[in-house]
């Protein structure tokens, strides 16, 4: 009887021992809870910046393209081989400098042939003319013994077939003289033809000579000797980088502002440079784009390589007294207006804004006041922000 009392003790012993050991596992799981911090209360870290009251200067931001200021496809107008070329690649070139020649012996045979016609047929037109002097003379004679002859045989001094004879004799004297004036006319007609000839064949002779249109630098040469020239064929290029053109396409869009004589901003050489738009094209091409040009000389062209592309900014205006916010700070949208997040009492507000204008670094709106604080980035992207959300502003 002892022994099942003391039994039942030992499990009595168990049991609470069991439930206590329950109670303070429970006990500390729920002190763990309890410290562990609430899904979704936590504050969002977010880098913030104040919104201040400044100047800026309204800029549009293209993309330009570095040319030489002229540029010339050294092409053949006629086809002939390539008899020598004078440049290579590199080579600086005057203003009329010979760059290559092609074969002339025909065009200059041709020429010769010419010449010779012509003297034949001005020795032709001499003995022509001295025929029609003599002829004349004679007719001027025969043409006072007919009147003569005439005169005799009225007053029955010589027979009438012999006054006859006399004016036969004059009437082709004259002939003879008539058909010779018009041989000289059609001889003279001849050498005239013939000289407008040579003088086409003449002014394709420098066609045979290719030269540089200005002072510049060989860039391509695309030809050797024995290679046959033919009209429309590159032969060489010859670039004016005496100047250079920035080059860009403005939108027309962007038109209304944009205007000649704007300041142009660009970096070369790791050095910032401004110039003006020296010439805006007045049409648009196929895809709605106006040609913008600034012409640079001298130090403004260092550190640029022709063929580059290089950002460039035009200021259109000058905005006073607005409210500034970086870049960073603006969100845009394809559903909505652009925005901006706000932190107001340790909490995200969304505002919309209107985009005044930028420059770059900083951005000109309207819809914030100077003093607020706008998000530039947050930790968990801007995805993750929502109106009303709390947000721990952090350095």
């Amino acid at each position: 009887m002892k022994n099942k009392k003391v039994q039942l003790l030992l499990t009595l012993v168990v049991v609470v021992a069991i439930i206590g050991g329950a109670a303070a596992l429970i006990a500390n799981k729920r002190s763990k809870v309890a410290k562990a911090p609430r899904y979704g209360l936590a504050p969002t870290p977010v880098h913030v910046a104040v919104a201040t009251r400044g100047d800026l200067e309204k800029r549009l931001s293209y993309l330009a393209v570095v040319e030489p200021y002229q540029k010339a496809n050294v092409a053949s107008r006629i086809a002939a081989t390539v008899t020598a070329v004078r440049v290579d690649e590199g080579r600086r070139v005057k203003k009329g400098g010979v760059l290559a020649r092609l074969d002339s012996k025909d065009i200059q045979e041709d020429i010769a042939a010419m010449s010779a016609q012509i003297e034949q047929a001005k020795a032709d037109l001499r003995a022509n003319n001295a025929t029609l002097g003599a002829l004349e003379k004679s007719a001027v004679y025969w043409q006072r013994e007919a009147q003569r002859d005439g005169v005799l045989a009225r007053d029955g001094a010589i027979a009438e077939s012999q006054a006859e004879a006399s004016a036969n004799k004059a009437d082709e004297i004259r002939g003879q003289r008539d058909a010779t004036r018009q041989k000289a006319t059609a001889v003279l007609q001849i050498i005239k033809s013939l000289e407008r000839k040579k003088a086409r064949l003449e002014a394709q002779l420098p066609y045979y000579t290719l030269r540089s249109p200005f002072d510049g630098v060989v860039t391509h040469r695309l030809v050797d000797p024995g290679d046959l020239a033919v009209p429309g064929k590159v032969l060489i290029i010859v670039e004016d980088r005496s100047r250079l053109i920035l080059a860009f396409d403005v939108p027309q869009q962007d038109l209304q502002g944009v205007r000649e004589g704007l300041p142009v901003r660009y970096d070369a050489g790791g050095k910032g440079f401004e110039a003006k738009l020296s010439h805006l094209y007045p049409a648009l091409d196929a895809s709605r784009m106006a040609r913008a040009e600034v012409y640079l000389d001298g130090v403004d062209t260092t550190g640029l390589t022709i063929g580059s592309y290089m950002p460039v900014t035009v200021q259109v205006a000058q905005m006073k007294g607005v409210t500034l916010v970086p870049a960073a700070c603006l969100i845009a949208s394809s559903d909505t207006s652009p925005y901006v997040y706000i932190v107001s009492n340790k909490h995200i507000a969304i505002r919309p804004v209107k985009v005044l204008g930028r420059d770059g670094r900083r951005v000109a709106i309207d819809g914030v006041k100077p003093g607020e604080a706008a998000v530039m980035n947050t930790f968990l992207g801007w995805a993750q922000l929502a109106e009303g959300m709390p947000v721990e502003v952090v350095e």
